[in-house]
């Protein structure tokens, strides 16, 4: 077992407080939005080895079977599948989208032959793999994910009045669902930053009950003041989680996280696509032709609780996680990264055992073989799917 330092990223949208305290660090001056616990070429958890500080990404490389597992390494191609996130959110994060692996193959190879450096801002394409990613909420947490049903969304129109109705014909005219949100989004995203039905919108939040969207697009525009993006939440799915609860999102897929901490669990990627309520390169063009413009209910991952182990599973192969509260699982070898959040965790296998301490975390190499992971307090487990089984339903989430 190899205890790992994660890799903090300071983006403006995140907490000065949470992720500080959970690693027991002073808090910090400027907003701490992520941990990565996770073999990223581009940010890797770092482990304590020969005497200095390797990347798991090259702890990895060195021995790729007794990593990863032989199965695992070889349809991953050596690398370990899945990224462990905690996300510490006080702002609402970019209108964004993931693409599919087929298309980040290609975006990936048309950047390298372009010469775009890895480390460009506005490089879109990091890596060659999709990242469709479940967030299971610590605190309560909002989130955007996916297009609602029309009738909500002209309903909020309406609320715009003379602002909204351009808006509202291209809903009203579209000749089906998906068209007409796609016309919407495109619309909405070419306004001028500072547009007079932006401003219209804003003063919705003082209306007698807004709806969920509203609210939303009002707290995304507290944040990002005159951004039309604000707009592209009236087309969204809310979804409120409690702690504990969760969201899928897959290839395609629209979202935005607005507010709260959660435990982020994604395929090995950071491959993202903005186009609005960032600071960062967006790209309308290229949001509008990945997202997947048809309305449907945000989707859920799939639950099974027995005894102090929750297991949440999603349809990809790339990563499942446990939730373990005060309580033990027996889990079969696999490449696994065990985090603590809360209390302590033991990590028992048949060679080692590793007491952690809140915020701390390690990676399991397959070759460990089976582990026994006690929690008192509540622990987090990420871990590849047996490859060929069944990676579980999913449906609606609720809020």
């Amino acid at each position: 077992m190899y205890l790992l330092n994660p890799s903090l990223k300071t983006y403006a949208w995140g907490r000065t407080d949470s992720i500080p305290e959970l690693l027991g660090i002073p808090p910090k001056d400027t907003p701490v939005a992520e941990a990565w616990w996770g073999a990223h070429p581009a940010s890797p958890a770092t482990v304590a080895c020969d005497s200095a500080q390797l990347g798991l990404d090259a702890l990895i490389d060195r021995d790729a079977d007794y990593a990863l597992g032989p199965d695992v390494a070889r349809e991953f191609q050596g690398r370990l599948p899945f990224l462990l996130k905690v996300l510490a959110i006080d702002a609402p994060l970019s209108i964004q989208v993931h693409p599919s692996m087929e298309r980040a193959i290609v975006g990936f190879e048309a950047e390298e032959a372009q010469g775009v450096a890895a480390t460009s801002p506005t490089r879109t394409f990091r890596d060659r793999s999709h990242k469709p990613e479940m967030i299971v909420a610590l605190t309560a947490m909002t989130v955007l994910a996916g297009f609602r049903d029309l009738p909500g969304l002209r309903g909020d129109l309406h609320l715009l009045g003379k602002d909204g109705a351009a808006l509202l014909k291209l809903v009203e005219d579209a000749n089906s669902p998906a068209a007409a949100v796609t016309a919407y989004i495109r619309s909405v995203l070419a306004l001028p930053r500072g547009a007079h039905v932006v401003t219209t919108l804003a003063s919705l939040n003082s209306s007698a009950d807004p709806s969920a969207q509203v609210r939303a697009a009002c707290s995304a525009l507290a944040s990002h003041p005159g951004d039309p993006g604000a707009l592209v939440a009236l087309a969204m799915n809310v979804v409120y989680l409690a702690p504990g609860a969760s969201c899928f999102v897959g290839d395609g897929t629209v979202h935005s996280y607005q507010s709260g901490v959660g435990v982020e669990i994604m395929a090995n990627s950071d491959n993202v696509v903005r186009a609005g309520l960032t600071p960062k390169p967006i790209n309308v063009p290229l949001l509008l032709d990945l997202m997947n413009a048809v309305p449907a209910t945000a989707e859920r991952p799939h639950c099974t609780t027995d005894g102090a182990v929750t297991m949440y599973s999603v349809p990809v192969t790339e990563f499942e996680l446990a939730s373990v509260r005060d309580g033990e699982w027996e889990a079969p070898a696999g490449p696994r990264i065990v985090l603590c959040l809360d209390g302590q965790t033991t990590v028992a296998s048949a060679n080692e055992t590793r007491e952690l301490a809140c915020g701390e975390a390690v990676f399991v190499p397959f070759g460990d073989g089976e582990i026994t992971v006690r929690a008192r307090g509540h622990a987090v487990v990420a871990s590849v799917p047996v490859l060929g089984g069944d990676s579980g339903t999913f449906g609606p989430a609720g809020g």
